[in-house]
């Protein structure tokens, strides 16, 4: 499963968003602001299987691309592989 994620640096660090499931985290660096918005998206997705919900559908990235309100945010992809991590740039 692929999802698109935002990231912005900040004095911190960076802040990660995933908009496809209304999802803030953060990072010391751009490979830790990928591992915590992927534990964030299977503890999301677990959470929606749960209580029987349905994953929200995802919103085409032209949509995002679009919004100029993230026009200076970087734009990247996290991929979870079944009980794996793994980092897709």
């Amino acid at each position: 499963m692929r999802y698109l994620i935002l990231l912005e640096q900040t004095e911190a660090g960076f802040a990660v968003q995933v908009p496809d499931l209304a999802i803030s985290t953060y990072g010391r660096d751009i490979s830790s602001a990928k591992k915590a918005a992927i534990k964030a998206i299977r503890i999301n997705l677990e959470t929606y299987s749960e209580i029987g919900k349905p994953v929200p559908t995802p919103i085409p990235i032209i949509m995002h691309l679009e919004n100029l309100d993230v026009a200076d945010i970087l734009f990247s992809y996290v991929e979870l592989v079944e009980n794996k991590e793994s980092l897709a740039a």
